[in-house]
């Protein structure tokens, strides 16, 4: 189960409150995930306090399972701070503390690969590994030495969700019924809004059916070029007191243009303002691709490799299947290193999972490691 109890964290100031609010988290979903798998009577009215991960099977009661857990956790550049949390939190519902395993999310996503053949042979000068993580809320680039520690990593709020924001943002500006909102909130029509700034609606329920029916359309897009959305009695005309419905057809490139939007007029210029350095060997980017460039090439500069340096390019991640996420990276790896490394026509060095399989990769990888004795 893939679980996100760093958001509980950040919400927290008190150590004890988060580390309180992540056990819980983590017994539900985990909990839950296990009843489902194993068979058992669900997590409801369970105790979080209470051993969920017992080793000794003579010790196994009820609502706790014989397992060794095994804990993906992101690497970003504060993972100390998250990791000591997540182990004091994990370490309360296991018997006895400590049998939980911890393993940094790209070096899970090299494991998997490897288990799959998915990667090139090692090669004594080109043995570390950057992996590419586009998830939901962030994108993380790290680099994995031929040893599985990380070297470097460095994250970016750009993800599968800034797709699904893009569309939502560009409905409520399109919608005639919405225009009013559109201009009180800052949605303009050239699509700038303020970095971490979520589409707002004063109708709560409209905006969730704008979400539900957005995410479906950016999986579609991801297969089509061109989809429908159909929105029935999505609100009401004031003045005829009439219900408007939402009829709307979307290209994939007017999502692709949104999304290049935020990019070069907000995240480009508070990564320029903040601690996450892009490469000064690159002028500011303005395109995904460009942004991949210069992110790819300062995590290089930081530990001194050139992309010929490394066994493979993996990215991975729900957002990894984003037709725009896989265009821009050959785009932004045929920069760096030319066509025929993007084309992987001088050894398969540029690996984009397929499928599922680019966000089962972390899972699987870290049941591997697990179970390789770590």
């Amino acid at each position: 189960c893939i679980i996100q109890p760093r958001l509980a964290m950040e919400k927290n100031d008190n150590n004890e409150l988060a580390s309180k609010a992540t056990r819980d988290i983590i017994y539900n979903a985990a909990g839950n995930a296990l009843d489902q798998i194993l068979g058992g009577a669900g997590r409801g009215g369970g105790n979080s306090n209470e051993p969920l991960f017992v080793l000794d099977s003579t010790m196994v009661a009820k609502g706790s399972y014989n397992v060794r857990p095994i804990f993906l956790y992101p690497n970003h550049h504060d993972e100390n701070q998250y990791l000591a949390c997540y182990r004091d939190a994990i370490n309360k519902m296991t018997s006895p503390a400590g049998i939980a395993s911890f393993v940094a999310e790209p070096i899970a996503a090299v494991t998997g690969a490897e288990h799959y053949n998915l990667m090139p042979p090692k090669d004594a000068n080109a043995s570390s590994v950057l992996v590419i993580d586009v998830g939901g809320l962030s994108t993380s680039i790290s680099l994995v030495s031929g040893d599985k520690e990380v070297l470097h990593s460095l994250s970016f709020p750009f993800g599968g969700d800034t797709f699904i924001d893009a569309l939502v943002s560009h409905l409520i500006r399109n919608f005639d019924g919405f225009q009013h909102e559109a201009a009180d909130r800052g949605l303009s029509r050239d699509g700038h809004s303020p970095l971490f700034s979520k589409p707002t609606l004063s109708d709560a329920s409209a905006l969730q059916r704008l979400y539900e029916a957005s995410t479906h359309a950016i999986h579609e897009l991801s297969n089509k070029t061109r989809c429908d959305i159909n929105i029935p009695y999505l609100t009401m005309d004031l003045e005829t007191r009439q219900p408007k419905h939402l009829e709307f057809g979307v290209a994939r490139a007017v999502v692709e243009s949104e999304v290049e939007s935020y990019i070069r007029n907000s995240l480009v210029p508070h990564l320029e303002s903040g601690d996450i350095a892009l490469s000064p060997s690159f002028p500011p980017p303005t395109t995904l691709s460009a942004l991949f460039s210069s992110a790819i090439m300062s995590a290089l500069e930081k530990t001194s490799l050139t992309p010929f340096g490394l066994r493979a390019i993996l990215l991975v991640g729900g957002g990894a299947r984003i037709p725009l996420v896989r265009k821009s990276l050959k785009t932004a790896t045929a920069v760096l290193a030319g066509d025929a490394y993007a084309n992987n026509t001088d050894g398969k060095r540029l690996v984009m999972l397929e499928g599922e399989l680019s966000e089962e990769i972390n899972v699987i990888g870290a049941a591997l490691w697990g179970s390789e004795g770590n």
